[in-house]
């Protein structure tokens, strides 16, 4: 491994605005405002390619149940149009007020960049009844789903009628900050909460191993707010004591990960944002996202997990290099969903 310094994510996707429309209100809707790393960046695509020609902004003030202050219809009719996702908001077995609140169906509304758990069986019909009506409804106006896997389920299984789009996640339109550099080389680890209960022998022994042949080991907390406070309580408590990296910078946080030479991740936006620095990545959570991203990648060697008796060896296997071409197919197709959001919102307003 050879560290490496200043690198900085060429090729930025840029958004050209020529005019803004102030008194024009677009409602966010998301998981915004929690601190997941994924998520936040998720919030800055739209706030990026929305803000600068209209109020764009999420529509929820509260993080807990009801998530609104006032009704969802008063805030509803508060705003022009409505942007739905990214993120995995298709859900079978449950449904949230905040993504599929009925009182969003009398705007205009753009569902982009979504993913769905197929990994999950089980099927509520009462939550299937209310997604279909969802999808179906007419003021829908646009559709993208994050992968080929989910967009065929909800072609199957919601019927819309608009037609569905697959685009790449949408956090590969983004420009990425110029990575950090490290003095020596690097590997990093994330943790998260769901996964603080698993026997993590195996990345222990991984570090150790690590360690022993001179690579500096850190960990990074990949979120902020609440999710920091939480992943920061998950990470003391590992195994090792290792240095380790947080902040309530997005920019921070994804410079700590292009300066690494690997990362060790259980969140899968933080291989997202290494593939885009062309940081190998070995995937600790090993979800439907996480293969079909690693899929186009051509990289499912590198599929793990926290109890993988193979990741050592799969450390010496992410010497492959990122593949600079289907990284940029990525970042092409989610610039792509960006550019047909807004065209469909300028239509429709």
């Amino acid at each position: 491994m050879t560290a490496r310094e200043g690198r900085a994510e060429p090729n930025p996707v840029r958004v050209k605005t020529v005019w803004r429309k102030d008194d024009v209100r677009i409602g966010l809707v998301g998981f915004f405002g929690w601190g997941n790393y994924g998520d936040e960046l998720l919030r800055r695509v739209w706030e990026q390619a929305l803000g600068p020609s209209y109020d764009a902004a999420p529509v929820h003030d509260l993080l807990q149940e009801p998530y609104f202050s006032r009704s969802a219809d008063t805030v509803a009719k508060e705003h022009d149009a409505l942007v739905i996702g990214g993120g995995d908001l298709v859900i079978p077995n449950k449904i949230s007020p905040l993504y599929w609140n009925r009182a969003w169906l009398q705007r205009p509304v753009v569902i982009a960049g979504i993913g769905v758990p197929t990994w999950i069986r089980q099927r509520v019909p009462s939550v299937m009844e209310r997604m279909q009506d969802f999808f179906q409804h007419r003021n829908v106006r646009y559709i993208s789903a994050r992968d080929e896997e989910s967009a065929e389920w909800i072609r199957r299984e919601l019927r819309p009628r608009a037609p569905v789009h697959v685009r790449a996640d949408l956090v590969f339109s983004l420009m990425m900050p110029r990575a950090h550099p490290y003095a020596r080389p690097t590997v990093g680890i994330n943790m998260r909460t769901h996964s603080a209960g698993s026997d993590p022998a195996e990345l222990v022994a991984t570090v150790r191993a690590l360690q022993e042949q001179g690579v500096d080991v850190v960990m990074l907390v990949l979120g902020t707010g609440q999710t920091r406070a939480k992943d920061l309580e998950v990470s003391e408590g590992f195994p090792v004591d290792l240095p380790i990296l947080e902040s309530e910078s997005l920019d921070e946080l994804s410079a700590y990960i292009g300066g690494l030479d690997l990362l060790l991740s259980n969140k899968y936006h933080g291989t997202v944002v290494a593939s885009m620095y062309g940081v190998p990545s070995i995937v600790l959570s090993s979800t439907a996202k996480s293969r079909n991203l690693y899929r186009r990648l051509d990289r499912l060697p590198l599929l793990s997990s926290n109890e993988d008796p193979q990741m050592l060896d799969k450390v010496g296997m992410s010497r492959m290099p990122v593949s600079r071409i289907a990284v940029d197919v990525l970042r092409n197709e989610a610039a792509l969903c960006v550019r047909e959001v807004r065209d469909v919102i300028d239509s429709v307003l």
